[in-house]
């Protein structure tokens, strides 16, 4: 069952739960400063997928932290 649940997930889901992950091991307010911005982005983008999401933070945000290494 968890599994057919995951497989529905798009990567926008799946990357705000890993920051959610974080933001609960380290909650000092420097860290959830940090991801509120990645939290906005990923919100807002047009991506269908991860890799293409990187690809549009380094174009339109110049983040090379986020950017695809490739």
């Amino acid at each position: 069952m968890k599994e057919e649940i995951n497989k529905n997930k798009s990567w926008q889901d799946k990357r705000i739960n890993a920051i959610n992950r974080k933001l609960k091991k380290f909650p000092c307010r420097d860290t959830a400063e940090y991801y509120a911005d990645e939290h906005w982005r990923i919100c807002n983008s047009q991506a269908s997928d991860k890799e293409e999401y990187k690809a549009q933070c380094e174009h339109e945000y110049n983040d090379y932290v986020n950017a695809c290494l490739e």
